[in-house]
């Protein structure tokens, strides 16, 4: 147990030490740095102007939030229900076609071994009635 807690710390601490030198080895970029200033700057603002909406009305700021996280959760709501009927439909019509190939794979081996003692049979009834027929077919 305290070397799976270990595993996975190391675990960790490689995926962030991976992320900091890919964000170091990116900003070597001077297109992702001007992209990283804006992205920034754009951010700083949105903040900004989110403090000050607060500070001059809090109440009706609170309320919008609200509303927005109220909304948020009903799409996920909406969106896990739709994954679950999703998944029971397909969960369902897949075990129907599998019960279904299976049946007609069962009835195709039963005609193949059906098929195969026909064959059996015709071919026995050629070699005793060739024999058999041999001695009518002669001449006299």
């Amino acid at each position: 147990m305290q070397t799976q807690q270990q595993n996975g710390s190391k675990l960790i601490v490689g995926m962030a030490a991976g992320a900091l030198a890919g964000a170091a080895l990116a900003m070597l970029n001077s297109n992702t740095r001007s992209n990283v200033k804006q992205n920034v700057s754009g951010m700083k603002e949105s903040v900004t102007s989110m403090a000050s909406d607060v500070k001059e009305n809090p109440r009706e700021t609170k309320d919008q939030l609200m509303d927005r996280v109220k909304a948020a959760s009903d799409v996920l709501k909406d969106a896990a229900n739709n994954v679950q009927e999703l998944y029971n439909k397909v969960n369902g019509d897949f075990k129907d076609e599998l019960k279904d190939v299976q049946n007609d794979t069962q009835e195709a081996v039963s005609t193949a071994k059906d098929v195969g003692s026909k064959v059996k049979d015709a071919k026995e009834q050629l070699v005793n009635g060739s024999s058999d027929s041999s001695q009518y077919n002669q001449p006299h």
